[in-house]
């Protein structure tokens, strides 16, 4: 068993590649066996939060069978509904639905997935927050968003606990835009993608293209601080000084394994905070998955 340490307190288990295709050179499946040994060895790691959706393929039905009797608190997400007059009836569906996948009589987060600026004074929108803000089921409500604009929109418009963005080494801005302002208006931040669809693991050691010179500077920069380029990934999120919530998402037990064994690792220092720093890369679209070609 792996020591508890504050670390795995703010870690977050991302569950989509459990339930679907995901990241580079994904091909299969972990079996079900394996995904129950992998929420277990979470557990006994001291993460106690898991991060799910309805569109994450069989992730919400593998959480409430392996997971739901562990006691992991878990987010999840409404399900892709149109905003139209029958947008609160579909989103009330959601919450139900997740609630009966997930085997839990209460949704921790309840987020709203890439959520954009433009809601906020969007009618259908924030009748829906209304009600899942008055739901006895809903803890908390959240939004998963993309680029600066959105994430400060979001963490300005008092309608969220808790702002899930994307964060990595060649992937920095937004944390460095929003973070004081969620401080201040104590606002939760979740980094997401934070091995960037495995292009920061070893899974990334083929990769071809502008964005394979970022990843090997990065890779040195790990190997002069002496670390791995997955550890460096995994550390220098948990050590950033605003110490937001990290989301991870192995796919094998193996993964997990190492995740859980680099984040007993030491800190990284400050100098060798600085020097990640500079690993962001300027042209955005290199490390947006949005804008990969599969």
């Amino acid at each position: 068993m792996h020591a508890k340490n504050n670390s795995f307190d703010r870690m977050v288990l991302g569950t989509v590649a459990l339930g679907m295709p995901y990241g580079i050179g994904k091909t299969e499946m972990p079996k079900a066996c394996e995904v129950g040994e992998l929420f277990q060895l979470a557990k006994n790691a001291g993460i106690c939060q898991l991060d799910t959706a309805p569109s994450y393929g069989l992730a919400e039905e593998l959480v409430g069978a392996y997971a739901a009797p562990l006691g992991f608190q878990v987010w999840t997400k409404l399900s892709n509904i149109r905003i139209d007059e029958f947008a609160l009836v579909n989103a009330n569906d959601s919450i139900e639905k997740s609630i009966a996948r997930l085997r839990k009589d209460k949704i921790a987060c309840l987020q709203w997935h890439n959520w954009t600026s433009d809601l906020q004074s969007n009618p259908y929108f924030l009748k829906i927050w209304k009600h899942a803000k008055e739901n006895p089921q809903v803890a908390k409500l959240g939004a998963s968003t993309y680029g600066v604009k959105n994430a400060m929109a979001a963490v300005k418009s008092g309608l969220f606990n808790l702002v899930q963005i994307e964060w990595n080494l060649l992937n920095q801005s937004v944390l460095d835009a929003v973070g004081e302002e969620a401080k201040k208006r104590k606002v939760e931040i979740a980094l997401r993608s934070i091995f960037l669809q495995g292009v920061l693991t070893d899974k990334g050691e083929d990769l071809t293209g502008p964005l394979s010179a970022f990843r090997q500077k990065a890779k040195l920069l790990a190997s002069e601080i002496g670390l791995t380029l997955n550890a460096l990934a995994l550390r220098s999120a948990l050590d950033h000084p605003l110490q937001p919530k990290v989301l991870i998402g192995p796919d094998r037990l193996s993964q997990l394994q190492e995740i859980c064994k680099d984040a007993q690792l030491p800190s990284i220092s400050s100098e060798a905070l600085s020097q990640i720093q500079e690993l962001t890369v300027s042209d955005g679209t290199l490390v947006d998955p949005r804008f990969w070609n599969n």
